[in-house]
């Protein structure tokens, strides 16, 4: 026991802590004084921290004075820091950490260039200490554990090998917003083209209006254009006559005979000057018919496929259908010559083969009459005021796991209501299985009133595998704002999941993902506002180099082929080729040069699974066990001054949250990355990575657990503007993300953390804060007005609801949370004795004066001290 001290504690503290009371489970008669052990140097601190911040002893039980406090404790400090440095000095400052689950994703979506692997959920939940899994101690290995890392593994490599067999061929695809089973189209072929009318403002949409302005269309081919009929085209394969449908071209149209195909028919025809063209093909539409028919349109900058649904009625005339506007010819004096063509390779219901019709447009390109109509022909609309659905493009699904390249063509609009009344078991007039409070008027869609939008609206793109898509199965694609005066192109590039299908997400208006309440309906002047979708289109995959970069990280430049449906590595030296994949996924694995006795064990491990099983399965397995073995999943370094490639290992697992990337290992190879210079110019580099997000998420996550912003809901009578509004709580964590990287990024001071002048907002967390001036879903860097509650984390959305239980807020439970998080002191555990506080609903008492009787409780005053003043502030 340090000199002095036990006096201090026989004259202070025993008489509450021997070993007759023991009160909080301290017993100092049987404590003994052993700082080199864990648990017994934790409590001499705690005894510590409690004695100088005068929390122990109890001013009413003890006399004692401040002279003496500080230099007790000022001894006891520096005995407690001579042992840490002793056991520093002889174990080492820290143990050896184990990767985290979410470090060890990270690692192997770098390591296997699968940017958007997911396994952190099939890996056990990692220890954590001050909610950081970062800490050695806690990061401990089981064979639970050993036994899910060799499952991932296995599932990331097998992963990596599903592609197909030859490269993808590089399509444009166009997919037609009506086409769309999630996309609302109205019914039947008037309610497009009374649709299409409605954008252009006219309010009166029937017959007369239509013949009025020369835009009502027979239901017989219009004689604009050039028509090039199925007689003309070529074909092959057995096509049949029909005349079965009277909506054609001409005396007949051809079919294609069920299992004896292929079929194809080609039209060709030269058109009279360059120029743009709308192309539209006839098909007569049905039940029966193909919903993938692949048109190739040949045109001056190439071709492009587009699948049309021959199910559904064409959408002009109820005859031809738009492909799009494509540009035919380059020279004036030259042939200018069309082609399209279709085949049933693919599908195996009926196609027909009708005509095919050219319309010019002006010198200008400008759009004619006629084909405004047309092209608004093809338009859905999401709904505005109710939205009991997903919505997207679903009719195309990615054929590989890639990039891609997306246009989408779409507005804002304006849509006007009707009013249901609800009396007993009534339902709403185009939802009867929407249930809403039957004592109100309710306003429903109308159909056909449908009007250009006031102002511009936010458009959220993501990629799913799944119908009805969950935050798992969900990929980030881009935003854009869907413009109110003309509709207009966005294009944006994305990696897909293979099967992926492009979804929407119109943010200002009500998600799909809860049931529709009164308070999200927006109602504007004029309207309800809504976004219209002409269409998609999808470039892609873009692949630069073949096969993809996944199996290259595993075999390298070996030959390949598909065998029972998987892609298999082929080997003319299962030995050589072994050793010489090993040393490259060996070094990259283990973030450091691999030492010969490191990489013997591995070889010898596959040289015998060899005798076994096939090349490629001896691999899996050896990699597997790579990823499993404790070289990869612990840091790399031993004991003394740590290395280069310690170093960069640190470094990347700090700034990334995954292994080093070449620059680093390029540093640390050559012996540099520990110079000063060097090392600060490595921070600041990694700081302005786009992996960067993955450090401020993780310590966000833990620091201010931001990842429990979903574990309550609030309830939605007493907080109904954030019932299933998605884009305010995305908004509010992300407000703190940035906040927090800007503070690091450009060096600010600590104190921002406390107090600032500015935030970062977008239009939906700033009209939840009640600032004007912002619209759109980008975030901007903005100065709070004078006088603003707002400022510093604790004012933050994210910060308020992580701290309140979705019904009432808590002060304790934010004092604790302002001690613990900012001012890293952390409050004993309530006695059990002790009943928690809860509000008097009768609102007879406030919390206030329920907590000034709860801190005259002796066992509760000590705590309550130091977590009520900030907990009320």
């Amino acid at each position: 026991m340090p000199k002095g001290l036990n006096a201090f504690l026989e004259n202070h503290c025993m008489d509450c802590h021997d070993d007759n009371q023991a009160e909080g489970g301290l017993d100092l008669l049987s404590l003994d004084w052993n700082p080199l052990d864990h648990h017994n140097e934790t409590i001499w601190v705690k005894i510590h921290d409690r004695v100088k911040s005068k929390e122990m002893p109890p001013p009413k039980k003890s006399r004692l004075q401040d002279a003496e406090r500080h230099r007790a404790m000022d001894h006891l400090a520096w005995k407690i820091t001579g042992a840490q440095d002793a056991k520093a000095g002889k174990y080492g400052r820290s143990v050896s950490r184990r990767v985290n689950r979410f470090e060890y994703e990270n690692i192997l979506r770098d390591l296997l260039n699968d940017p958007y692997l997911k396994i952190a959920d099939r890996i056990p939940l990692d220890a954590e200490v001050h909610g950081f899994a970062k800490v050695g101690a806690a990061l401990d290995v089981s064979h639970v554990q050993v036994n899910a890392y060799l499952d991932v593994a296995e599932f990331a490599l097998r992963r990596a090998l599903d592609f197909p067999e030859t490269k993808p061929e590089f399509t444009t695809r166009r997919f037609y917003a009506r086409e769309q089973g999630r996309m609302w189209a109205g019914g039947g072929n008037g309610a497009w083209t009374r649709f299409s009318l409605a954008l252009d403002g006219m309010e009166i949409n029937d017959k007369a209006s239509f013949v009025k302005r020369g835009l009502y269309l027979e239901k017989k081919a219009p004689s604009i254009g050039i028509i090039v009929d199925d007689t003309e085209a070529e074909r092959s394969g057995p096509w049949r006559k029909s005349t079965r449908r009277s909506n054609h071209v001409g005396t007949h149209y051809l079919a294609t005979t069920k299992n004896k195909g292929p079929h194809q028919v080609t039209w060709k025809t030269r058109l009279p000057k360059p120029g743009i063209y709308e192309v539209r093909v006839s098909f007569g539409g049905g039940e029966s018919l193909s919903k993938t028919a692949p048109y190739t349109v040949h045109h001056a900058k190439g071709e492009t496929q587009i699948m049309i649904d021959q199910s559904a009625k064409p959408t002009l005339a109820n005859l031809w259908f738009p492909l799009g506007r494509f540009s035919f010819g380059e020279k004036e004096s030259a042939p200018v010559r069309a082609r399209i063509s279709l085949t049933d390779k693919g599908t195996e219901d009926y196609l027909i083969a009708d005509a095919v019709q050219f319309v010019h447009l002006d010198d200008q390109g400008n759009k004619t009459t006629e084909a405004d109509v047309l092209e608004e022909a093809s338009t859905a609309i999401f709904r505005g005021a109710y939205t009991p659905f997903y919505y997207g493009f679903n009719q195309y699904k990615a054929p590989v796991q890639g990039d891609y390249r997306i246009r989408l063509k779409a507005r804002s609009v304006l849509r006007q209501t009707d009013y249901v009344d609800w009396e007993g078991d009534k339902k709403p007039r185009f939802y009867p299985n929407l249930v809403l409070d039957a004592s109100r008027r309710y306003p429903t869609p109308v159909n056909d009133q449908v009007f250009p939008g006031k102002r511009s609206e936010p458009v959220k793109v993501y990629s799913s595998t799944l119908d009805e898509p969950n935050t798992q199965s969900s990929l980030p694609i881009g935003t854009f704002e869907a413009p109110p005066n003309a509709p207009e192109i966005f294009e944006m590039e994305a990696f897909m999941e293979k099967g992926a299908m492009v979804k929407l997400d119109c943010m200002r208006l009500p998600s799909p993902m809860v049931p529709a309440m009164p308070h999200t309906i927006q109602k504007t002047d004029g309207g309800y506002p809504g976004v219209a979708f002409h269409w998609m289109e999808v470039e892609g995959p873009l692949i630069e180099k073949w096969p993809p970069a996944s199996y290259r990280a595993l075999f390298g430049d070996l030959p390949f082929e598909k065998s029972a449906n998987r892609i298999v590595a082929l080997s003319e030296n299962p030995s050589e080729d072994a050793a010489r994949v090993l040393t490259g996924f060996l070094e990259r694995a283990y973030r450091r040069p691999v030492m010969e006795k490191e990489f013997d064990r591995f070889y010898q491990y596959a040289q015998d699974l060899l005798k076994e099983t096939s090349f490629t399965e001896a691999m899996i397995s050896t990699f597997s066990a790579i990823l499993a073995s404790p070289e990869f999943l612990f840091q790399c370094s031993q004991p003394g001054k740590l290395d280069d490639f310690a170093l960069a290992e640190r470094l990347a697992l700090f700034l990334g949250e995954s292994m080093p990337d070449e620059t680093l290992k390029k540093l640390a190879r050559d012996g540099l990355l520990r110079k000063r210079q060097n090392l600060e110019r490595q921070v600041d580099r990694l700081i302005g990575k786009p992996d960067f997000d993955r450090f401020v998420k993780e310590f966000l996550n833990a620091w201010l657990k931001l990842d429990e912003i979903n574990d309550t809901d609030p309830d939605r009578e007493l907080y109904p503007e954030y019932a299933g509004d998605w884009w305010l709580v995305d908004s509010m964590v992300r407000e703190s993300q940035l906040f927090f990287a800007d503070l690091i990024v450009n060096n600010r001071s600590a104190s921002g953390l406390i107090d600032s002048d500015y935030t970062f907002l977008d239009e939906r967390l700033a009209r939840h804060y009640g600032i004007d001036g912002l619209q759109g879903p980008v975030f901007k860097r903005t100065k709070l007005p004078p006088r603003s509650p707002y400022g510093g984390i604790l004012t933050q959305a994210s910060v308020l609801k992580v701290t309140a239980n979705g019904t009432v807020t808590s002060p304790v439970l934010r004092g604790v949370y302002v001690l613990e998080r900012l001012l890293g002191y952390h409050p004993s555990p309530p006695p059990p004795s002790v009943p928690a506080v809860e509000p008097d609903i009768r609102g007879a008492t406030t919390i206030r004066e329920l907590l000034t009787k709860h801190r005259k409780n002796p066992s509760c005053a000590s705590c309550h001290a130091k977590i009520d003043p900030p907990d009320f502030a």
